[in-house]
């Protein structure tokens, strides 16, 4: 039995409703996946970011601490001419240099974990700089006396300036560790600008072709039922 044009233009539209249901999946599940990947890329990246802050954290709280240190170092000077302030003085000075030691340690971990280890070195080398600073400091003292004014100055004048390199070498790290901070942050966005950007391109790409396509078949239905 030959079918009607009714038929077959009934037919065709099912065909091209089916066509852009399928149409629409694809595009839907794309979406998705790149929905995914943009995730994933800002996940990684906020977890490299924040361990980064976290190693950023921990050199300055090293600086601050170390600030002290020296500061409790001339409070020995300064107030422990008797005994018991040089005890009392001298115990804050090591509590201190344990902190910034922990926090020093602290960073290393950290630097292992993100797997860079180009900079781990230069945080090792102020540990090693800080802990041989902090044996000079109790050597001289050791070796020293604070019961003049002559001896305390003596003293202070063979140390004078011995912290300096210690310090901006923690400063040269927090610097690099925030601009690598700031550059982790700047790579997030970009990527994630970049997917989207690709992913609106794919999708007006599909509309566009499936426009065109439809239009063809549209004319090629209304052709059919003519004839």
């Amino acid at each position: 039995m030959p079918q009607t044009n009714s038929t077959i233009f009934r037919k065709k539209i099912i065909s091209f409703a089916w066509t852009w249901i399928g149409l629409l999946i694809f595009i839907g599940i794309m979406s998705l996946f790149s929905i995914w990947s943009m995730n994933r890329a800002y996940v990684n990246g906020a977890k490299m970011a924040f361990s980064i802050s976290q190693l950023e954290n921990e050199v300055l709280s090293a600086k601050v601490d170390f600030k002290t240190q020296v500061q409790e170092w001339k409070n020995i000077l300064l107030r422990g001419k008797n005994s018991e302030d040089k005890t009392k003085y001298f115990s804050s000075f090591e509590a201190e240099e344990t902190k910034v030691v922990g926090h020093l340690k602290d960073a290393q971990k950290i630097c292992l974990a993100l797997g860079k280890k180009e900079l781990c070195q230069p945080i090792e080398e102020a540990r090693l700089k800080h802990l041989e600073l902090g044996r000079t400091y109790k050597e001289t003292l050791n070796k020293g006396s604070l019961e003049s004014y002559e001896r305390i100055h003596a003293i202070d004048q063979n140390l004078r300036g011995i912290d300096r390199t210690l310090d901006n070498d923690m400063d040269t790290l927090f610097q690099k560790f925030h601009q690598m901070k700031k550059d982790q942050l700047s790579t997030i966005k970009q990527s994630i600008e970049n997917r989207y950007h690709v992913l609106k391109k794919f999708i007006i790409g599909i509309m566009l072709a499936a426009l065109s396509l439809s239009g063809i078949s549209l004319y090629s239905i209304l052709r059919s039922t003519k004839n």
